[in-house]
């Protein structure tokens, strides 16, 4: 092994690195900076990849950053392509990869994101199963596409799962959506919103079967047979695609050292609770503001946020990153589709719709606690930003007077929405 000293080691080449690697030379760090990563490629958004797939952007689009020697030379930064981390000792403060490198450093940024979680089936393995994260995935579902597939499976009613649905749609190809859930988006859309969303969908021709949960694949001559626990009846494809959500990459990580539970527990400085070592990104469970407990909030903003934080206080120049309202907005199909915070925890809920706009409003504890749009996007933000105050003003709450105010502001926003 060949030892090296690096006063800053970033694990991981995604959004939140990239962040915190800009926050600290925008703050002033002149100490040596290393990027280490398992990816060959410069950093990328893994939420563009089904556009790079569908023909919707060019290939350079993915690197919303530059390449690799650019943003090297722009950010100091010395990056290790191709090599992953394979240990992290907190306590020595030494990183070791797969190439036999080793690091000793200062300060140390856990970013290395996620990956997609496949099942422990049989004929998981198979060469017609794909997955949708990364650039190789990207670039593998578009060269088959471009075979022409007649049928394909999509096994996930998630947003990515919608996304290859579209792309699949829109080729001409016929797609069935499955799902071990009751319907579509079960994390993010009420049983109400998300009924609406699959009329709309099967008047376009898209077939669901949900509650069904995948229990092996068959390779066929002409594709795969899926096969599912507790039914007879199986579905045929050329192809499959599992869009059944991801898992945060910290195989690397010494649970005996770290605090970890479905991520790694970090602070509003984004700090883990081993002195120099931080975390952000889809490995990192910050605060949820909705509901005052650790979780991974798997958006591109969350980690830009909390990779500028860490960076900031890598360089010395304290910042706090409070956290964080889960909430996702898609557009597929000709339609938007927006949810903010729990729509699971409410007490009661109230729907509202006028034409093809849909507005469903949760209520907990006499405050607005999430909501569910459908092709009423210019509303989110005011929606989101109820949400955050009420959640602020914890003294107004208590007097009574906060519930009045968000009950006029989402009423007076209703009001004008249902005149259009």
């Amino acid at each position: 092994m060949r030892l090296e000293q690096s006063k800053a080691v970033v694990i991981g080449n995604g959004c939140a690195g990239a962040e915190c690697i800009i926050a600290m030379r925008d703050n002033g760090y002149e100490g040596d900076i290393t990027m280490l990563t398992s990816s060959k490629w410069p950093i990328y958004n893994p939420m563009l990849t089904t556009y790079f797939a569908a023909g919707k952007i060019e290939f350079a689009q993915l690197f919303p950053y530059g390449s690799n020697e650019e943003f090297t030379k722009k950010y100091r930064v010395k990056i290790h392509g191709s090599s992953p981390v394979i240990s992290v000792d907190a306590e020595k403060r030494w990183v070791v990869t797969d190439k036999g490198l080793e690091f000793q450093y200062n300060k140390c940024l856990v970013a290395s994101g996620a990956s997609p979680f496949l099942p422990h089936i049989p004929g998981i393995d198979s060469e017609k199963v794909f997955t949708m994260r990364t650039v190789e995935d990207a670039l593998r579902l578009k060269s088959v596409m471009e075979t022409k597939p007649r049928q394909v499976l999509v096994v996930g009613a998630s947003m990515v799962g919608v996304k290859i649905m579209e792309l699949c749609h829109q080729k001409g190809i016929e797609v069935c959506l499955v799902d071990m859930a009751p319907h579509l988006f079960p994390l993010a859309a009420s049983p109400q919103c998300a009924a609406v969303l699959e009329e709309r969908l099967k008047r376009q021709g898209i077939r669901f079967r949900f509650n069904a949960r995948l229990g092996k694949i068959e390779e066929t001559p002409g594709g795969i047979r899926a096969c599912f626990s507790g039914s007879e009846a199986s579905e045929e494809a050329d192809m499959a695609v599992i869009c059944i959500g991801v898992r945060p990459n910290l195989s690397f990580v010494n649970h005996e050292q770290l605090v970890v539970k479905k991520g790694i527990l970090v602070n509003e400085r984004m700090e883990t609770n081993m002195p120099g070592l931080y975390a952000a990104g889809d490995v990192a469970q910050g605060n949820n503001l909705l509901t005052n407990q650790k979780q991974i909030i798997g958006l591109w903003a969350n980690a830009r946020y909390q990779g500028r934080t860490a960076g900031r206080n890598i360089a010395g120049k304290p910042d706090k990153y409070p956290g964080n309202i889960p909430h996702n907005i898609t557009h597929f199909m000709g339609m938007d589709f927006i949810s903010i915070g729990d729509v699971a925890n409410y007490d009661y809920t109230e729907v509202k719709q006028h034409k093809n706009k849909y507005i469903q409003l949760f209520w907990k504890d006499g405050l607005l606690s999430s909501a569910n749009l459908i092709d009423e996007f210019y509303s989110s933000g005011a929606v989101k930003y109820a949400l955050i105050k009420g959640l602020k003003k914890q003294e107004k709450m208590k007097t009574g007077a906060l519930p009045v105010a968000q009950d006029i502001l989402i009423r007076e926003l209703i009001t004008e929405v249902m005149k259009g």
